[in-house]
């Protein structure tokens, strides 16, 4: 309870333009913040940006937070909107191809639990890393974002079906690279 109301005291400090509550805040979630962009980036400088974009939105609108909701969770959503905003200004929809027509990608049922148990977050953000950045921007929303596939078409301008398809092929991908890693 003292954090909620630490954190909620710094809230009402930047929102009054304190500028040492606005570096203890940043300090406070950098580590939650960064995770979150390094899912979206291609490198750790491009999460940086990410980052930078992302707590300079949470600042200008901190009069849109209503402190009867978690901040952290409203945080961890403009950080994610800052990430996908910046993907969409930076990064080139070449890839974007609709896959109306074809069927989902099958995922062979790999016993994978020893090596899935023992990867760790660092290393799953690398792996993660190395999709193509729209597979890995639609796969970072559907999986730790929570979105539906409905709600990443229209944000993405795909079909629902393009979407899954993106899902898929992550899943695909990180299964075999996971499969790599640990010879299973």
């Amino acid at each position: 309870m003292r954090e909620h109301s630490e954190v909620q005291d710094w809230v009402c400090a930047c929102r009054k333009g304190n500028a040492r509550a606005q570096r203890k805040l940043f300090k406070h979630f950098y580590s939650m913040a960064m995770q979150i962009c390094m899912r979206y980036a291609g490198s750790s400088d491009e999460a940086a940006d990410m980052l930078n974009e992302g707590f300079l939105k949470v600042f200008s609108n901190l009069d849109k937070y209503e402190s009867t909701g978690s901040f952290e969770a409203w945080l961890k959503r403009v950080v994610s909107n800052a990430a996908l905003d910046y993907r969409r200004r930076y990064v080139q929809q070449v890839e974007l191809v609709e896959l109306d027509g074809l069927q989902e990608v099958q995922i062979a049922d790999y016993s994978m639990n020893d090596a899935v148990s023992n990867i760790s977050s660092q290393e799953l953000i690398g792996l993660i890393q190395t999709l193509p950045p729209v597979t890995r921007t639609v796969f970072n929303m559907f999986v730790f974002e929570g979105y539906s596939h409905r709600e990443i078409a229209e944000e993405m301008s795909i079909t629902e079906n393009t979407s899954a398809w993106h899902v898929n092929s992550a899943r695909s991908k990180l299964k075999e690279l996971i499969c790599k890693m640990y010879d299973v």
